[in-house]
């Protein structure tokens, strides 16, 4: 399943999941089809990387599980430092989860998929 969410650039909006998925919904990763110039992840209005102070493990939220390696800018990365086949992402909770933007004048839009088996299907209304 694959969320589609937009707002104005400059605007936070909100990755918390759990009304309508329930409250162990884990986000595998996502990606901007149209990018802010700039944005973050925030719990509580604490960046993600202050979450864990001892936390020295680099997470890429912005490629799935499925891409091993990109280039940006001229640099090759690798998706995990030792990349396992048998596990998707590290994933990260949506509880109280926010992207904040930055920039002005236009409007993003962001993909973000849920980590299977942390969902639940939503009921029709």
């Amino acid at each position: 399943m694959i969320l589609t969410l937009s707002a104005p650039s400059g605007s936070s909006i909100s990755l918390d999941f759990n009304n309508q998925f329930g409250e162990s919904v884990e986000l595998c990763c996502f990606q901007f089809v149209e990018p802010p110039i700039e944005f973050r992840l925030t719990r509580r209005g604490v960046p993600l990387q202050e979450w864990q102070a001892g936390n020295t493990e680099i997470y890429d939220l912005q490629h799935g599980h499925g891409i091993k390696e990109w280039c940006r800018d001229g640099h090759w990365f690798i998706n995990d430092l030792d990349h396992r086949n048998d596990v998707m992402t590290c994933g990260v909770l949506s509880t109280e989860l926010v992207m904040e933007t930055r920039g002005i004048g236009l409007s993003f839009v962001l993909l973000v998929w849920p980590r299977e088996g942390t969902y639940r299907v939503q009921l029709n209304k």
